[in-house]
Parts: structure tokens; C-alpha cells; sequence
């Protein structure tokens, strides 16, 4: 029965958010964005990260079962890079979840990087999310370097990659 809700809701995100013909793929260049972080309150703003630091944009639902296993392999991504100047950023896709679930989610799940809750899905429609979890990382310029469902690996010679570029 699970299975048949997570099915049906996927297929409603998936046809409620039409690809923007503005889509971000790779090597192309992450257009700022700005929200406020969900737990903390405080204002987030890319234009502080692009030319700065490596960026891994991870997008995310509370419903979804694969976000939850995500999360502590990106944390453990966070735990090695965050102090060697790598940026993350959860957005929750805001579809069919709410901001009171967003943070139960994140607080089972122990997430270690910082959230936006895109209520109206603006942050996704720019970055034409068709699913979650979705996960981009851009370079230190902010050219996007990796798009897809899931989590990439990332070993410390494409870390340092990230970073030289």
C-alpha cells in the first residue's frame, strides 16, 4: 500500500512540475537563489557561495524512502568536506510536505546541513526537479558538475577539482 502512495505521489510531482525550458544541466552555471533555513530561521543566499566554495544542493521530500537513506551518506560527505570549504544545502521540494514534517524528518534523520523549504516549488521549477532526491553539486564557480537522482562519490582528487575550478 506504501509502495502504490509513494508511486502515485511521484508521478503527481512529477507531472505538477513541468520542466523548465530554463532547466540547469551540466556545465552550466547555478543561478542564485535565496530562502530562509527552516530550523534556524536565518537567510540563505547563494550569491555567498558561487565563486566561494563547492556547492552540493540536495533535493528532498519527507515522504520519500530514498531521501532517508540518503541522508547519512551525505553526512558523511558533510562530516569530511564542510571544513575544507564545501557548502550544502537541502531543499525540501515543499510538494505534498509541509514545514512541521520537513523538520521531524531532518531531526530523525539527524541531517547535518542546513535546509530550505520551497513552499510553491520556485527553487525547483529553477533547477527542473522531477524527483527526489535529486542532487547537484556545482564547483567553486558554480558550474554544475554533477545532476542526478541519488548521491554521487566523490573522492578527494574530484573534491580538490571542485574546489580548483
Amino acid at each position: 500500500m506504501i509502495k502504490k502512495y509513494v508511486i502515485v505521489i511521484s508521478f503527481l510531482f512529477a507531472f505538477f512540475l513541468p520542466i523548465s525550458t530554463m532547466a540547469i544541466s551540466l556545465n552550466q552555471t547555478v543561478k542564485p537563489f535565496s530562502g530562509q533555513e527552516i530550523t534556524s530561521g536565518k537567510a540563505m543566499d547563494m550569491t555567498d557561495i558561487i565563486g566561494e566554495k563547492p556547492v552540493m544542493i540536495i533535493f528532498w521530500a519527507s515522504w520519500c524512502p530514498n531521501c532517508k537513506e540518503e541522508v547519512p551518506k551525505i553526512n558523511q560527505l558533510v562530516e569530511k568536506y564542510r571544513d575544507m570549504g564545501m557548502a550544502f544545502i537541502g531543499i525540501n521540494v515543499g510538494f505534498n510536505d509541509s514545514v512541521k514534517r520537513a523538520q521531524t524528518f531532518m531531526a530523525q534523520t539527524k541531517m547535518q546541513y542546513p535546509v530550505i523549504f520551497d513552499k510553491g516549488g520556485r527553487v525547483s521549477k529553477q533547477f527542473s526537479i522531477n524527483g527526489v532526491p535529486t542532487v547537484i553539486v556545482a564547483d567553486r564557480k558554480g558550474v554544475v558538475k554533477f545532476k542526478n537522482y541519488g548521491l554521487p562519490t566523490i573522492s578527494d582528487d574530484d573534491f580538490k577539482e571542485l574546489l580548483n575550478n
